[in-house]
């Protein structure tokens, strides 16, 4: 919601209407209380009324006074204006209800403590992503100006709170951008020519398994980790297959060689090569070994 000063032309009360409309709004306080206590008068549901538009019309009136004191408020970086306005209506809603027309002074200079308190509250609660208590809001600010605004010399107690008002939040609109600050954070999700690429190697992977036999498959997976864990020694591999650690070793070796050929043909290039390395699978396409789906379908 927006406001605008201009739209805003309902008259300023003078000192006697201010008088008269608060004797309203005291006359229905009186005749809901005694409706809620069981012990209604006649004429008292017309009272009510009578104090409602009073409360109303001392509300309208005085929107001028909100808006006013919400744009002279230095507000938080990234703060809302209207925001503050919508805190100074509450202000000013509570002054009208607690508003003594008998001292004689006039409505705004009662109303405009209520105002910059209902303000001041609002930014303390909504100025920091971790909502600190008000009072300790007060006294850090307190503290704070006293040293000149160097946080460096808060006491431990309050340099601890003081951490907490400074951390941030991604849904902080920028300044002049219409974006968060989550909108900036990188987002580390695969692309769809990442999701493409991944499809194509579970294919080949796939395919490559599926020319052993199902242990000499299990012995592959299990080395290099193409199941998503972490890679097997050839002591784990032969207790998974039931032959010797040597026997394990001189399996995979085998089976690479035999692959070998087969790989290149599926991708082409040196895009993606199979080699034997001292028994060690080596591959230059970083998503081949993370294709944990279509090995499982291969071992299983």
């Amino acid at each position: 919601m927006s406001y605008d000063l201009g739209s805003i032309v309902r008259p300023l009360l003078t000192a006697d209407e201010e008088v008269v409309l608060a004797q309203q709004i005291e006359q229905g306080a009186m005749a809901r209380e005694r409706a809620d206590t069981g012990r209604p008068e006649p004429g008292d549901a017309e009272v009510i009324e009578v104090a409602e538009r009073a409360r109303h019309r001392f509300i309208e009136a005085n929107m001028r006074l909100v808006i006013s004191i919400a744009g002279r408020s230095k507000l938080p970086p990234y703060s809302d204006r209207n925001d503050a306005i919508q805190d100074g209506m509450v202000g000013l809603d509570r002054a009208v209800e607690k508003f003594d027309w008998r001292k004689g002074y006039k409505f705004s200079t009662y109303a405009t403590w209520w105002i910059r308190q209902a303000i001041q509250r609002g930014m303390e609660n909504t100025a920091t992503t971790i909502r600190i208590p008000a009072h300790r809001a007060s006294e850090l600010n307190t503290t704070l100006a006293s040293m000149g605004g160097d946080p460096s010399q808060l006491p431990p107690r309050l340099a601890s709170i003081a951490a907490l008002s400074n951390i941030d939040s991604i849904d902080r609109p920028l300044p002049d951008a219409n974006q968060t600050l989550g909108d900036m954070v990188a987002d580390d999700t695969s692309n769809p020519e990442d999701e493409a690429q991944a499809n194509v190697d579970r294919g080949a992977i796939e395919a490559l398994l599926s020319e052993l036999d199902t242990s000499t498959a299990r012995a592959i997976i299990s080395r290099f980790g193409l199941d998503g864990g972490e890679p097997a020694t050839y002591a784990t591999i032969a207790d998974q297959i039931g032959v010797s650690p040597e026997a394990a070793r001189r399996r995979v070796v085998r089976a690479l060689e035999r692959l070998r050929p087969e790989a290149i043909r599926l991708v082409g290039g040196d895009e993606f090569v199979v080699g034997v390395n001292d028994g060690e699978f080596a591959e230059s396409t970083a998503g081949v070994t993370s294709n944990q789906g279509a090995c499982d379908s291969v071992a299983a």
